[in-house]
């Protein structure tokens, strides 16, 4: 059975809790209405430059008209063709083909070329590709390894 004394020992603290919670949940609710108050900006004291030096030189600028390019210059066709079939080969290395392998050496900027055995018929099977797929490169452009 519940008796008036029971009731007071759980009702008691039941209220509190809830007030605690109720006061809790009002707080955020309930913002005190400020506007923001301007911030104060503390400028820097003045500093006074030295007077300008009067005897320091200044240079003369002089507008760029000409830059010694000649623009209607062509490349010679023969320089044009020796340049795409070398980038176009140097692209592709190292290229691996039936007579060795071709490489580039940045350094010394020529190809190296490694022949497979028997080197007579590598070197020949070389030179015969060379003159059919870049016929602008030259033997000097290849060093065999």
């Amino acid at each position: 059975m519940i008796n008036n004394i029971n009731i007071k020992y759980y009702l008691i603290p039941f209220i509190i809790l809830v007030v605690i919670v109720l006061i809790t949940l009002a707080i955020p609710l309930i913002k005190p209405n400020t506007s923001p108050s301007p911030t104060l900006y503390i400028s820097p004291t003045p500093i006074s430059l030295p007077p300008k030096a009067q005897n320091i030189p200044s240079p003369t600028l002089i507008p760029l008209q000409f830059t010694g390019a000649d623009l209607s210059q062509d490349i010679p066709l023969p320089v044009k063709t020796v340049s795409e079939q070398k980038t176009t080969l140097r692209r592709l290395t190292p290229l691996t083909l039936s007579f060795g392998i071709i490489d580039f050496d940045y350094e010394n900027d020529n190809f190296v070329l490694q022949l497979a055995e028997p080197k007579a018929e590598s070197l020949t099977q070389f030179a015969a590709w060379r003159a059919q797929t870049y016929p602008a490169l030259t033997e000097d452009m290849f060093v065999i390894n």
